[in-house]
């Protein structure tokens, strides 16, 4: 998350304003930025696309490519005149490139493969350099395989501070970047050696993909760092949804204006003040709060189930504390971490799958029970061969989602069952995917079929 405290520049105080300049952000910006000195002057910045463990929830860390070691990629801010050189390495394993989105740029520095640039390929570097001209909320992304890039991590915040000193003042700041995650899709579906859920989504190539998550600077409702005010004070909140859904952010106990529009001022007569703002892909809004109304205040989606699933943290004033044996998870639900990272993808398996009303029972088959959003046993360990039956004896409805792409159950109400036949000796980990923030997930283990006794 983007936080930093800005002054109001006085005239002659050139100093201050270069000091604060180069601040950047504040110390708990998930995002943290690079920055570089003086309006009007050359920045230089270097970013790597690479490969990534990238925890979403204190224990859900999933396989994921992004910038500098971090998703999102860190902010760059820069101030509208200055000449921007950003150098891409890129330690992928596959084609990438930097598109700058919302920046007027040369078209040989806008990053669309094919049109403006060669990709740069795995091992290569390709060196951006562009003059800040507009500025405001920008943002930067992977213009190659996007679907996928951006699914695996690759964006990040680009900030332009207008050259002349914005006249209303603010006293801190945040960047929150929307994004929406599906667990199956993976570095390896993007190398070709998986595949997700989905197939009808062309492994996540120009089709839809199932979000798992949806995510606030790529964390998950507890991780989500919460923004912070104080009586009196006015706060800035920059918005930037890098998803492929639209989004409807909603503040509780406040209105919002809205100051700005794809990072474009909105002149004082025209904002509009509204507690909720539907943000559409790539589409960013800024809106300023004023801080009138002391408390613990949710600020989420509004679409339920992307609140349920992740999107959604605090405004919390300072020294106010939310009530005893409450706070954000009592508040959206989500009772506990997920307790697994994510799998190297098994071998693809020979198996059968469906739904079941009464499986045919072996000696071959193991059972798991679908009871008070949890899966009973948590781990089952079973011989290649042997079919594994789900069955949910709880009130909720329930999935039974595989990490690799390799089932999913579809809904499960109360008393449906699901099988599966596990042919190939792994760690098969799933999850359900209503249930996934308050831990709902669980591991077969495979093993070697023993030699039949002589």
């Amino acid at each position: 998350m983007h936080r930093s405290t800005l002054a109001r520049p006085a005239a002659g105080a050139a100093l201050l304003l270069a000091l604060v300049l180069a601040r950047g952000v504040g110390a708990h910006d998930g995002a943290r930025a690079q920055s570089a000195a003086g309006a009007g002057q050359a920045r230089e910045f270097a970013l790597t696309a690479e490969p990534v463990r990238w925890e979403i929830q204190a224990g859900l860390v999933v396989d994921g490519w992004g910038y500098n070691g971090q998703v999102p990629g860190p902010t760059l801010r820069v101030t509208e005149g200055d000449r921007v050189r950003i150098t891409l390495a890129n330690h992928l394993p596959v084609p990438t490139t930097i598109h700058w989105h919302g920046l007027d740029v040369p078209l040989a520095m806008d990053g669309v493969p094919g049109l403006s640039q060669d990709p740069v390929p795995p091992g290569g570097t390709f060196t951006y350099e562009f003059t800040a001209t507009n500025p405001g909320t920008r943002w930067y992304h992977s213009h190659v395989d996007s679907n996928l890039q951006l699914q695996l991590g690759l964006f990040g915040a680009l900030i332009v501070d207008p050259r002349q000193p914005d006249p209303e003042h603010f006293d801190r700041e945040y960047t929150y970047i929307l994004s929406e995650k599906a667990l199956d899709v993976t570095p390896q579906v993007a190398l070709g050696q998986a595949q997700v859920r989905n197939q009808e989504a062309g492994n996540g190539r120009g089709g839809a993909f199932t979000p798992d998550l949806f995510l606030m600077n790529g964390k998950a409702g507890t991780a989500i760092e919460p923004m912070h005010i104080a009586p009196g004070e006015r706060i800035r909140i920059r918005l930037i949804n890098a998803g492929n859904l639209v989004h409807a952010m909603h503040l509780h106990g406040h209105s919002f204006r809205l100051i700005a529009t794809d990072g474009n001022p909105v002149p004082a007569a025209a904002q509009l003040l509204k507690d909720t703002v539907l943000i559409g892909p790539s589409e960013r809004y800024d809106v300023a709060v004023e801080g009138t109304n002391p408390g613990v205040w949710l600020f989420h989606c509004h679409i339920n189930n992307h609140m349920e699933n992740g999107m959604v943290t605090l405004l919390q004033y300072d020294g106010a504390q939310p009530l005893a044996g409450g706070g954000l998870e009592a508040a959206h639900g989500a009772a506990g971490s997920h307790p697994t990272a994510s799998p190297t993808p098994s071998p693809p398996p020979t198996a059968d799958a469906g739904a079941s009303a009464a499986p045919e029972r072996s000696t071959d088959e193991g059972t798991m029970d679908l009871v008070d959003n949890r899966f009973v046993p948590t781990r089952l360990t079973v011989a290649a061969g042997s079919t594994v039956t789900w069955s949910n004896h709880g009130n909720n409805a329930h999935t039974v989602t595989s990490f690799d792409g390799l089932w999913d159950s579809g809904t499960l109400l109360h008393g449906d069952q699901f099988s599966f036949t596990f042919t190939t000796p792994g760690t098969y980990r799933f999850i359900c995917r209503q249930h996934l923030l308050q831990g709902m997930g669980g591991a077969i283990i495979v093993e070697e079929r023993p030699p039949p006794t002589p």
